[in-house]
């Protein structure tokens, strides 16, 4: 919207104006204000506060200067088009719109306090806009008292004097009603629907328009109404000079009022589920569709689904109710018997009886006759008929006693209960009485059962024993048998027939206990075998060998004390070994029987590739893998970790995989310690120097290692050995040492877990994992390029930064977690 200055204005466009001083017809364009305007209004303070115009064909207000402007009560900041019925306050003044049209805007002016023109009392002009070249006729009242004669002053008579009278009360109240019309305030109105009525009760003085309330200041009860509605009502306070609050009015849609016919029956009404009230109502439920259910004693559940018209509407809903009830016909021989349903009398036979619909249990009874019983299944809306049902003789009553006690029943093979007992059987018939208990032998009599009589069994039950061997290892454990001390293992007992429950326990292990039943016909043979209460020892008879998911099989290396390195003038000792540094291993820990194959590498890394070494390949799925480095193998073992469900061993740190610390039990590569303790131990507390010993030579099959097959391949050989296999050979081709492992002493040299430091203190440690950090790792173990005695020793150590071609790897992993 353009501002006032660029407005253009339509040359056939007038504006009408119905004032105090007159109604007159001016251009396109209007200002209002104090003195200087077109059109004076009191109280303005400039004179353009205001200025109504054509702008792009759309009737405006335009604010100017810093007058306060409202238009339908709220302040108007920029211009704004105008439509029939638009109030403008300035000043002491409203601005009422009264017609809007593209070519003509009529308004009315009013004042809100007194003006210093005097309004003419005769206006000689219609309500509406005049046609276009019609003349406008103006004529103002004559306060000289004469006429247009030139006749002197007449006085008026009686009759104008009271009409003059009445003409200034008039004004006065016109004058009253203006001054309150200045004091309203407009309020803005939030209205839900919005075509509520809205008053004020208890107001003097109120008038709406559209979504704006104008009141007096003071407190206010505000209402909003509307047929089918419930009114909302709020109360506000409207201060002078302060901003009108916002009143919010939500009108809620009436429930619509329901009856339930259903013939005179009493029935609950429940709406959706809840209780709503009793029939026949009216109930009040909501506008919509909702689920009515009517519910009365005896009678099926009705339900019906049907649209509440709301608004305060009374629907009526026609039901029939069906009855939940069914009815028995029931005869009885002899007649007068007692009837009695789910154990409540219902009178003598015969009779018809109601019952709920359902299953029902029903007796009949008569002096001297056996009850009779059956079960029914009563239908709503259906007669049936019992019988007629003859009563038969009386049951006969049979007291059942035992030694000892708590002996079970049995009634022609049917278990009854356990004695001491009372049963009840079928007269004219010989019932087989049985009692048996545990370590007992059944005792059994037949009985014939007379009409009424009552009768006692005492049965003596005889103990019956059997014999019970224990056997198994360790031997001198103790036995006891329910709670009681029997001996010591091996142990032969003699125990009543029956369950019995047999606990083996001996200091160190973990006990032993079973559930045992003994039968004097049947000798029973009980074995054991205690586990160690040491976690590794027990693992070790339970779990000596465990498999990756892949098939890789570790052994268990329970741990142990031993001296690492060498001796000082050991010969082919290395200034890099450890002198015989007291090291203990307190983790039981698994070890790979075997090095790692290119096989099982390859399904980590499929494309690897071990090479060759000539025209000699090292790159068979049998053979160990190579050309793997530490972060190679380090890898892998995390990769296999999470293959069987371990936390990785390993984590990354400043770009590099290290152990984590503690330890868990995920796989890795075996410590140096653990490497060369299980490489070494020939026996417990025995450690060889080589693999097959603890001299030279090399015996024949030793391992693979750099022999005469291997000349033409390697700098050197071993004089006088020679193996079949010129490189790396299939792993486990030759013997494994004394905890099952093969190819610790050849075959490839194997990576451990430790950085590599050429010096080790002789301080004696626990299960050390080497230096914190280095540039190199440690290589453990000789391999088929291997041909100095020196090398040969399993004390020997090289630290490496890169793989080669004899340079391999085996995985290791603690037995727990830690």
């Amino acid at each position: 919207m353009n501002a006032p200055d660029s407005r253009r204005e339509a040359d056939v466009a007038r504006i009408r104006v119905r004032e105090p001083a007159g109604i007159r017809e001016l251009g396109s364009s209007l200002s209002f204000g104090a003195r200087g305007a077109d059109v004076v209004v009191p109280g303005a303070r400039s004179a353009r506060g205001l200025v109504i115009a054509r702008i792009e064909d759309e009737w405006c207000a335009v604010p100017e200067g810093d007058e306060p402007l409202r238009l339908n009560g709220e302040r108007l900041p920029a211009a704004r088009e105008l439509r029939a019925g638009d109030t403008l306050a300035l000043g002491e003044a409203q601005i009422i719109v009264e017609d809007a049209r593209p070519d003509a805007l009529a308004i009315e002016v009013r004042h809100l306090v007194g003006n210093a023109t005097i309004p003419p009392l005769d206006i000689d002009a219609g309500s509406g806009i005049p046609a276009e070249g019609d003349e406008l006729e103006i004529r103002a009242l004559d306060l000289s008292g004469r006429g247009s004669s030139a006749e002197g002053v007449r006085r008026p008579p009686e009759t104008s004097r009271r009409r003059l009278y009445a003409a200034a009360a008039a004004a006065l109240a016109l004058l009253a009603l203006g001054l309150a019309f200045a004091s309203l305030t407009a309020v803005p109105l939030d209205l839900h629907p919005a075509a509520a009525r809205v008053r004020t009760p208890d107001s003097l003085l109120s008038w709406r328009t559209g979504a704006t309330l104008f009141v007096l200041p003071g407190r206010h009860r505000v209402r909003a109404e509307l047929p089918g509605y419930r009114a909302a009502e709020r109360q506000v306070r409207v201060s002078r000079g302060e901003e009108p609050p916002l009143v919010q009015l939500s009108l809620t849609r009436l429930p619509g009022r329901l009856t339930v016919d259903t013939g005179r029956i009493a029935a609950t009404l429940l709406v959706d589920g809840v209780v709503a009230g009793q029939s026949p109502g009216p109930i009040e439920v909501p506008e919509g569709r909702h689920a009515i259910t009517v519910r009365a004693p005896r009678y099926l559940d009705h339900v019906a689904v049907m649209d509440v018209a709301g608004g305060g509407r009374a629907q009526t809903l026609g039901v029939t109710l069906q009855p939940a009830w069914g009815t028995l016909h029931v005869r009885v021989e002899p007649a007068g018997a007692q009837i009695a349903a789910d154990d409540h009398p219902v009178g003598s036979a015969p009779r018809t009886i109601e019952l709920d619909a359902g299953v029902h249990r029903l007796q009949l009874s008569a002096p001297g006759y056996k009850t009779w019983e059956t079960s029914v299944m009563v239908r709503a809306g259906e007669t049936q008929t019992v019988g007629p049902v003859t009563l038969g003789a009386p049951d006969a009553r049979l007291s059942v006693r035992s030694t000892p006690e708590r002996a079970p029943v049995l009634v022609d093979g049917v278990y009854r209960g356990r004695t001491p007992l009372d049963v009840e059987l079928p007269a004219g018939v010989t019932h087989e009485i049985s009692i048996t208990r545990a370590g007992f032998a059944t005792f059994t009599r037949r009985v014939f059962a007379a009409a009424g009589e009552r009768s006692t069994l005492e049965a003596h039950l005889e103990a019956q024993r059997g014999k019970v061997s224990l056997q198994g290892e360790p031997i001198g454990a103790e036995v006891r048998v329910d709670g009681n001390a029997r001996g010591v293992t091996p142990l032969e007992l003699e125990l009543g027939a029956g369950e019995h429950r047999v606990e083996v326990a001996k200091a160190g292990f973990e006990p032993f206990a079973a559930s045992v039943a003994v039968s004097a016909d049947l000798p029973r043979t009980l074995e054991y075998r205690l586990l160690p209460t040491d976690k590794a020892l027990a693992a070790l008879q339970t779990a000596p060998t465990i498999s990756t998911r892949s098939g890789y099989v570790l052994r268990l290396v329970t741990g142990g004390s031993f001296a690492m390195g060498s001796e000082r003038n050991e010969q082919g000792r290395r200034p890099n070994e450890a002198v015989l540094r007291p090291v203990r291993l307190t983790r039981a820990f698994y070890i790979g029987s075997h090095e790692v194959t290119n096989a099982e590498f390859r399904r980590f890394r499929p494309g690897h590739k071990s090479g060759f070494v000539g025209q000699r390949t090292l790159d068979l799925d049998s053979q160990p893998v190579v050309a793997v480095g530490w972060e190679d193998a380090a890898a892998y073992c995390n990769w296999l970790s999470a293959q069987d469900g371990l936390a990785p061993a390993y984590e990354t740190r400043g770009g590099r995989l290290v152990l984590k610390t503690p330890v868990g039990d995920g796989y890795r590569l075996p410590t140096e310690a653990e490497w060369e303790f299980a490489a070494r131990y020939a026996s417990p507390g025995r450690f060889r120097r080589f693999g097959w010993g603890d001299a030279l030579p090399v015996p024949a099959q030793a391992g693979n290692l750099a022999g005469a097959e291997s000349a033409s391949l390697v700098d050197g050989s071993l004089t006088g050995y020679r193996d079949e296999f010129v490189v790396s050979a299939p792993v486990g081709q030759f013997a494994a040492n004394a905890l099952g492992l093969h190819d610790m002493e050849g075959n490839v040299s194997e990576w451990v877990n430790d950085f590599y430091s050429s010096f080790i203190a002789a301080t004696p440690v626990s299960d050390p994992l080497g230096p914190e950090q280095g540039l190199l790792h440690v290589v453990r173990g000789p391999g088929w390029r291997t041909a100095t005695p020196g090398e040969l020793r399993l004390a020997s150590r090289a630290g490496r930064g890169e793989s080669g071609p004899d340079t391999g790897f085996r995985i290791a992993r603690y037995l727990d977690p830690g």
